[in-house]
């Protein structure tokens, strides 16, 4: 390189040069930048070109030495692997921005650039700028981008008091008046609108008191009292960031003892914008403003209501009101945001409807139904910044692709929320009425009866006299001091044991003062990678095998059990392929396995469950006398009571509850159960004492009355007396009558034949429900489906943290149910026999609408989510922390102008009833 006499020459050799000297040798790199600088000057003359040899691999360095723009760099390198490198363009990038609007040579400029080009401005370099530049958009550009602290009357100054409010709406509110006003008088009105009248006794406001009195950091009543207390619920979304930047200011920010006033700066410049980091943003986004079904009630974001199966996270007047100040902060032609400013034409005549969309969806927050993420779509970005930015006033090197790689997801088929559908009304008016969610606007924090009250949705019949209302109240417990998030009272949670190690969790109780107990430590989790057919896979990532859905949980590969149909199999494979696991016969010779499940056969329980023959008894579980051997204490009666245990490696899993022998029965504890003379009694005590028989636990169900007395075969494979019954057990019907066959499994692309004998009984609203068959079951049903995929080893962890004999698909079920919101839809579900739990969301109204079928498939879809994401609303719960993967399948809903005629229907159940016939003749004869 030194022989070349020309700077073309010379830039030849700089792939070489780049790919051999590491960033390392900075003396070096100073040197030659000092004696070649021309080496770097391309024609754009592009100041990125300094940061190439922050560059880790070889490839990057190349690329982003050959590069015009940080479009170009982000285009060829990995943000999460390059973070010095990006780190190095972003402030080259900033640098650009701000001082470019001085003038070449003078000392505003000189000062300017001085403050970018060293990692740690001082306050000085801040004084610099006040003293020597005079024009106030250099100053508030130097003050936006940079870690220079504003003077002290900058209101983003006390961002981290809006964290001391218990409240999340409140929380909001402030960061965001803080952000945007700078009136004294018009930051208070605001705070007191959304936070109400201040109180020297409330956190946040004594936070402010002592900010304005300049003594905040040395006085001693700021933050909690206990200096191990923590925001259990975010600390845990911490572990879900790409960079340990993130991570450590995250896990700073929800530690109040760690925090100060930087902590939430920091997290708004570094973190909140940065599309690589969507899945620690989507994590805190759930505990703070968890997505939720509906939205109605908005004046400037009209076309955001009448959506009842949509999800969004902050549908408020707030919210309402927040879009229509940030389009009058647009109309002035910058878009302000933490890390750079975007210039743009006047929006009133560039694409108005679209910045007013923008503008909404930033605030109302709609949620990608997959994956609950709020980011904009890259083309929506790249349409509107193309027309509408301001090219004359926008950094050289600067385009709309490059702002919109920072701005949106990286990929454009990462999932992202639309513009589109926001762009003109909803369809639906009238129908919206066919939907209640009743705890959608958190009546439960305005009731001045219940501290801490957790809202649930009321699906059970009200009694002669009482009053119904569609929610209940109950008081819960915050999952750590300095933290929002509530669980009812009972609940056992997990949070992470400290700040400083988020593998290691605690294990408590939500006692009855509203405060955790009885906290234990849990076993470290182990982040470690699966090597699977030579290939790494991420710790708590998903992936497929063959058929079989799969995840990698602390170096251990876990995949549900199907036998899957591949084109590796030879013939004589083929020719014994049944679809069932370990191609087990479709003969039905029911076991009831240790667990409480009833599996079709022994072949069956032994390939799934990994059980002897020690832990099989010949029929179902419904026959067996779980008390013929008097298992109860004296003074105690054996009351049967059927579960079904995830794992009985370290425990049993009774199927019994033991009722105490008296006439004096406390009705203080509410319990329901209903006799076979259809009354329903307070608990299993009074109905003993009046002499009554269980027919089923909870309360009498009207829905099912009518067929109490005939068996029936849940969809879970097990015989029950009555419908009502398998409802009690949170089960649907299957068919009428016992169970008899083994069920279907291989999916929609086979017709099966186990079930030619089944009798199907006609599904709810055939004309508008094309019904999904569950696995194992044998007839359709018209609700929204999710199998689960869950960790053996983790339950064995929670019974053993919980001291429980044994974690129930009971638990579970409840568990999931409380996050359905809409009331017209309940959970119901079980274990499969290929090894994963099975829920299925559906209407429980007589003559479900489309909107109802619509609303129960986004339930399905919102747990789905929450699960694939590790959402603190799952896994925060520690019976609920075991399930690591779930997809969902929802039924089809026929819209009025697509739906097949009578005619077409019964034409194509003729023609599937022919095909049955023929493939099962066929496969008796290859048999």
């Amino acid at each position: 390189m030194v022989l070349e006499s020309t700077t073309a020459g010379r830039r030849k050799h700089m792939g070489t040069l780049l790919n051999a000297c590491p960033s390392t040798l900075n003396s070096f790199w100073r040197c030659l930048n000092n004696s070649a600088s021309d080496i770097w000057q391309q024609d754009t003359e592009w100041p990125g070109h300094w940061c190439c040899p922050n560059a880790i691999s070889g490839h990057c360095r190349v690329a982003c030495s050959q590069a015009h723009s940080f479009s170009e760099v982000a285009a060829a390198c990995t943000h999460s692997e390059e973070g010095d490198l990006f780190g190095c363009l972003d402030r080259y990038e900033r640098r650009e921005s701000c001082c470019s609007l001085a003038h070449e040579g003078t000392q505003c400029r000189n000062k300017c650039e001085d403050v970018f080009d060293s990692p740690l401005p001082t306050d000085n370099m801040g004084l610099d700028i006040e003293i020597y530049c005079s024009d106030e958009r250099i100053k508030q550009c130097v003050y936006n981008y940079t870690n220079i602290m504003a003077p002290r009357h900058n209101p983003r100054d006390s961002l981290h008091c809006c964290e001391r409010s218990t409240r999340p709406r409140c929380r909001e509110v402030c960061r965001r008046t803080l952000t945007n006003l700078t009136s004294e008088g018009a930051i208070m009105n605001a705070l007191e609108e959304g936070c109400d009248q201040p109180v020297p006794n409330d956190a946040m406001w004594r936070c402010f008191l002592l900010v304005s009195a300049g003594n905040e950091i040395s006085h001693p009543e700021i933050g909690p009292t206990n200096p191990g207390a923590l925001d259990g619920a975010n600390l845990q979304c911490c572990l879900r960031a790409i960079s340990s930047r993130c991570r450590d200011i995250c896990v700073k920010l929800y530690t109040p003892s760690l925090s100060n006033r930087d902590t939430w700066n920091e997290f708004d410049e570094h973190c909140r914008y940065q599309p690589a980091e969507e899945a620690l943003l989507t994590c805190l986004a759930d505990v703070e403003e968890p997505c939720k079904a509906g939205c109605s009630g908005l004046d400037y974001c009209a076309h955001f209501n009448n959506r009842p199966t949509d999800l969004f996270r902050s549908c408020s007047i707030r919210s309402d009101e927040g879009a229509a100040y940030d389009m009058q902060l647009w109309s002035e032609g910058l878009i302000r945001m933490p890390f750079m400013n975007i210039p743009v034409l006047n929006i009133a005549e560039c694409e108005s409807d679209m910045w007013k969309t923008i503008a909404c969806t930033l605030q109302v927050k709609p949620c990608h139904r997959k994956t609950h993420t709020n980011m904009i779509c890259k083309s929506d970005c790249i349409h509107i910044l193309s027309k509408c930015i301001d090219h004359t006033r926008l950094a050289k090197g600067v385009d709309p692709v490059g702002l919109c790689n920072i701005l949106s997801p990286f990929d454009d088929n990462a999932p992202c929320v639309s513009l589109n559908p926001f762009l003109d009304p909803s369809q639906h008016h009238a129908s919206y009425l066919d939907i209640t969610t009743p705890c959608q606007s958190d009546p439960c924090n305005n009731d001045t009866e219940v501290a801490n009250g957790v809202c649930s949705v009321n699906r059970k019949m009200c009694g002669h006299r009482e009053v119904c209302q569609h929610h209940t109240c109950n008081r819960g417990c915050r999952l750590g001091e300095a933290s929002s998030f509530l669980v009812p009272i009972g609940s056992y949670v997990r949070l992470p044991d400290s700040g400083e190690n988020l593998d290691c969790y605690q294990s408590c109780v939500c006692g009855p003062t509203g405060q955790l107990e009885h906290c234990q430590p849990l076993q470290c989790e182990r982040s470690e990678m699966c090597l699977i057919s030579g290939q790494m896979k991420e710790h708590a990532s998903h992936f497929h095998i063959d058929c079989n859905l799969c995840v990698c949980f602390g170096g251990n590969e876990i995949c549900s059990k199907r036998q899957c149909l591949t084109s590796e199999m030879t013939s004589e494979e083929r020719r014994r392929y049944t679809g069932l696991p370990c191609d087990c016969t479709d003969q039905f010779v029911p076991v009831c396995a240790k667990n409480g499940k009833t599996y079709p056969s022994a072949c069956i329980a032994k390939c799934v469950g990994n059980f002897n023959d020690e832990q099989l008894e010949i029929g179902t579980c419904a026959l067996n006398s779980p008390c013929q051997s008097n298992p109860c204490n004296l003074g105690y009666r054996c009351v049967p009571k059927r579960r079904v245990c995830l794992s009985v490696n370290f425990a049993d899993c009774p199927q019994y509850d033991c009722i105490i022998t008296t006439d004096d029965c406390d009705l203080d504890t509410y319990a329901p159960v209903c006799d076979t003379n259809h009354r329903t009694h307070p608990n299993m005590c009074t109905l003993h004492s009046l002499g009554g028989e269980l027919a089923y636990r909870g309360r009498c169900q009207m829905d099912c009355h009518s067929s109490i007395s005939q068996q029936v075969c849940g969809h879970n494979g097990e015989t029950y007396s009555s419908e009502c019954e398998a409802w009690s057990d949170r089960t649907t019907v299957d068919y009428y009558g016992p169970c008899q066959a083994v069920g279907t499994l291989t999916g929609e692309e086979d017709i099966e034949i186990q079930c030619t004998t089944v009798d199907c009984p006609e599904v709810t609203a055939p004309d508008i429900c094309v019904a999904v068959t569950p696995p194992g079951s044998c007839c359709p049903i018209c609700a929204g489906q999710v199998r689960i995929l869950f960790s053996e080893g983790e339950v064995d962890r929670v019974v053993t943290a919980s001291g429980s004999r044994g974690l129930s698909l009971d638990s579970i079920l409840d568990g999931l149910r409380r996050e359905v919101a809409v009331a017209e839809c309940d959970l119901f579900g079980y274990l499969s026999i290929e090894g994963d739990i099975i829920v299925l969301i559906k209407p429980i109204v007589m003559n479900p609408t489309i909107i109802q079928i619509k609303a129960c498939n986004t339930e399905a879809e919102k747990i789905e989510a929450l699960i694939n994401n590790r959402s603190p609303v799952i896994s925060a719960y520690l019976h609920l922390s075991p399930l690591l993967a779930a997809a969902s399948r929802n039924p089809q809903v026929l819209e009025p102008n697509s739906a097949p005629s009578v005619h077409q229907l019964s034409t194509f159940c003729s023609l599937i009833i022919v095909l049955r016939t023929i493939h099962e003749l066929l496969y008796r004869v290859l048999r």
